[in-house]
Order: C-alpha cells, then sequence, then structure tokens
C-alpha cells in the first residue's frame, strides 16, 4: 500500500514543481520588461493545480486500460494549447519534423496542396508524382474523413495535421469529387518536393507569379521566376501579378523580403507582443526588382498571414493595387518552441502591424478592386478566361488603373 501511494504521488508532485518553478520563470522574465506584474493576468492557484494532478493520477491509475505516462504527458501539454486560440498548437516530434521540413521547401506528405471551404478541406492542387497523384486524387476533391475521423466539426489544425505525418507512414482518406459518390483510399506518405512559386507570361507582357505558399526558399524561387520571365530581346514586361489565393502563409521572412523587393525604402511590417523574440520591424532597402513597373496582387479569403502581410505591405505604400475578395485576417505570430522529447509548442506571440499601423488580425485585408466569385471559382485554378479576378486585374492595367508606385 505504501508503495502504492508513493507511485500515486510521484506524478502530482512533478507537475507541481513544474508549474511552480514555470510560474516563477514567467514572472521573472516579465519582470525584466515591467516593474510590476500584469494585474490581470490569471494565474492557476494552487487548488486548481491539486484538482489537475489528482485528475492525472486517477487517469493513470483507474482508467480501465492502462494509459502509458507518456501518453498521458502528452495529453496533458496538448490540453494546454488547444483551448486558446485556433492557431496555437502542439506538435509531436513527427508533426514537428514535418513542418520545419515544409517550411524548407521538402514537404512530406500525399502530395497535395488544400484550401478551405465551408469548413471542409478542398484539394487545390495535385502535385506530379506524389502519391495522390498516383492514386487519382484529382482537383476539386473533396477530404471527407482522414483516418476515419470526419473533417466537419473538427478543429481545422486538427484535421491539417492528421494528414501529415513521416516518409513512410499511412493515412486513410475519405474523399468526393463533386457529382460523384464517395471512395475511400490509403495513401502511404513520401517525400514531395514541392516548388513554391509558379511563373508564366500572360497575353500583353504581363508578368503572373504564383506564391502557394512561403518557405525559407520562397523569395529565391520568385526572384528566379520574375527573371526569366523577363525578356532578353523582344518585348518588355508591362506588368506584374502576384497571385496569393488560397495561400495560407507560411515563413514570414521571405513575404517581407518579396515587398521588399518592389519598394525602395519605408516600413513593410512590424510586430508587438509579449515575448521579446517575436517582435520584429522590418525596413525596406533601396532597390527594387521591376521599378517603375505597375504591379498588381490577387487575394481571396484564402490568403492569410504572409500573404497578407505582402498584400497589406504593398497596398499600404501605394505600390500594388489588391485585387479579389476580403483576406482571411490572420495577423498573429506562432513561435516554435522546441521541447526536451523532440517535440515542440506552436504558440501565438504576437501581433502584426501594416506599415500604416493597421492590424488585419480578424478584418482581412479590404481589395482596392473588390471581385465577387463563385466560392467553388475561388477552389480550383480556372482557365484565364474564366478566371473573374484575373480578368479583373488584367482590364484594370488596360485602363492604367493599377498602381506602379
Amino acid at each position: 500500500m505504501h508503495d502504492h501511494i508513493q507511485r500515486g504521488l510521484l506524478l502530482p508532485l512533478l507537475f507541481s514543481a513544474a508549474f511552480v518553478l514555470a510560474a516563477s520563470a514567467s514572472l521573472a522574465q516579465e519582470g525584466e520588461d515591467s516593474t510590476e506584474p500584469d494585474r490581470d493576468r490569471e494565474s492557476a492557484s494552487l487548488a486548481e493545480l491539486r484538482s489537475f494532478t489528482d485528475a492525472l493520477a486517477l487517469v493513470r491509475d483507474s482508467y480501465v486500460d492502462p494509459v502509458p505516462e507518456a501518453d498521458l504527458l502528452d495529453a496533458a501539454t496538448r490540453g494546454l494549447v488547444e483551448g486558446l486560440d485556433d492557431y496555437s498548437d502542439y506538435l509531436g516530434p513527427d508533426a514537428f519534423r514535418t513542418q520545419d521540413e515544409t517550411n524548407r521547401g521538402r514537404r512530406v506528405g500525399i502530395g497535395v496542396h488544400v484550401a478551405i471551404e465551408d469548413q471542409r478541406l478542398v484539394v487545390q492542387d495535385v502535385y506530379p508524382d506524389g502519391p495522390a497523384w498516383m492514386a487519382g486524387v484529382q482537383r476539386g476533391d473533396i477530404i471527407q474523413a482522414i483516418d476515419g475521423d470526419r473533417v466537419r466539426g473538427r478543429r481545422l489544425q486538427a484535421s491539417l495535421n492528421a494528414l501529415s505525418g513521416a516518409a513512410g507512414s499511412t493515412v486513410a482518406l475519405r474523399l468526393r469529387t463533386p457529382g460523384m459518390s464517395p471512395r475511400d483510399m490509403t495513401l502511404e506518405r513520401a517525400y514531395v518536393p514541392v516548388p513554391s512559386v509558379r511563373g508564366e507570361r500572360l497575353p500583353g507582357d504581363i508578368a503572373l507569379l504564383r506564391i502557394d505558399r512561403f518557405t525559407f526558399d520562397t523569395r529565391d524561387e520568385f526572384e528566379a521566376a520574375l527573371s526569366d520571365l523577363q525578356p532578353v530581346s523582344g518585348n518588355a514586361l508591362a506588368g506584374v501579378i502576384i497571385d496569393l489565393r488560397n495561400n495560407w502563409g507560411g515563413v514570414i521572412r521571405p513575404a517581407a523580403e518579396i515587398a521588399d523587393g518592389f519598394l525602395d525604402g519605408g516600413k513593410v511590417v512590424y510586430t508587438r507582443g509579449r515575448y521579446r523574440d517575436s517582435r520584429l520591424e522590418y525596413d525596406a532597402v533601396p532597390g527594387q526588382w521591376a521599378s517603375g513597373l505597375p504591379v498588381a496582387v490577387l487575394v481571396n479569403g484564402g490568403s492569410a498571414s504572409a500573404s497578407e502581410i505582402l498584400a497589406g505591405a504593398l497596398q499600404d505604400h501605394g505600390r500594388a493595387t489588391v485585387v479579389g475578395s476580403r483576406t482571411f485576417g490572420k495577423g498573429t505570430v506562432q513561435s516554435i518552441f522546441r521541447l526536451r522529447n523532440g517535440s515542440a509548442l506552436k504558440l501565438t506571440t504576437a501581433r502584426y502591424y501594416m506599415p500604416s499601423g493597421r492590424s488585419f488580425d480578424g478584418q482581412g485585408i479590404e481589395p482596392d478592386i473588390p471581385v465577387e466569385t463563385a466560392p467553388e471559382d475561388d477552389q480550383s485554378p480556372l482557365p484565364i478566361q474564366d478566371d473573374l479576378t484575373l480578368q479583373a486585374a488584367l482590364e484594370a492595367f488596360r485602363e492604367g488603373a493599377v498602381a506602379r508606385g
């Protein structure tokens, strides 16, 4: 009996000590920034901490099936952040490695790019030679369930995380092509190299550059794609269109660097928050990639975070005309904190502000030229002649209504 009591108290004591140490460290750090602690900051009472550790011990010792302590600790850590907001998250070791690979353009997964529509995951693009491409997944397919869990009604981040995993692992999907019956398939995740920028030259000598997401390499990919579209001989470029539709963001710095490439000075973006390392100010330096050329930026409700920084910075400086519909409105910074077991916390630590001082968090970026489109038109790439937003931008170029800076 004595051994059982000691064993039952060990984990609660460890948790109590951890919380006390964490609280002390937090107060010490906060004291460096302020002479008086924030009186509105909620702190867990000793009774609440005891209730938490009691519950943890009860689950460990009394649940019908044994649960490893490591799993309980993992679940407890996940619970710390899941209720904070839609973007803070606990990343297990596999999910953390996957996110790091994605940021570096080394994506491990099933080889699809998804967009969000009415709490559904819709396949926006299928990358050649990836698992989904070889299994016949199509653009416009709706992912209804992942590993048996329905997408609708589930936390968006949880569904996105469920698609991720280590190379060689499998994921079971239920998909439905509009107008057809659902179908089930199991895919094995694999390494899929995915460029983040695609460029093409449109009639009228307009360069169209589509940014799917922002990775560490996006700035270099963008500059290279723009350079490739500059003619060695023949007609010079007449303008640039940056397509950020359904780009949910990614690494922030490349977005600021691309904005810098179209500016000769001034602030691009800055942040404000309690965590010192999340505070940044990015200022443009002289020198442009396309000085004097008019620039349009295409956006929609799927343009978020880094996409909004790029669109908002160019809009605030009068360097680009924003075309489309209001953006998503994700104006917060998520910092990654590595934990000892190889996992990580992705925690919201600051808010972004545009050069004018405005915040787009929860509000989005309003376009200069609004375009109404059907929801399904925003989810799948359309032929140029059927793309209303792109056509509106091209019409603005013909009318001389696109900003030149």
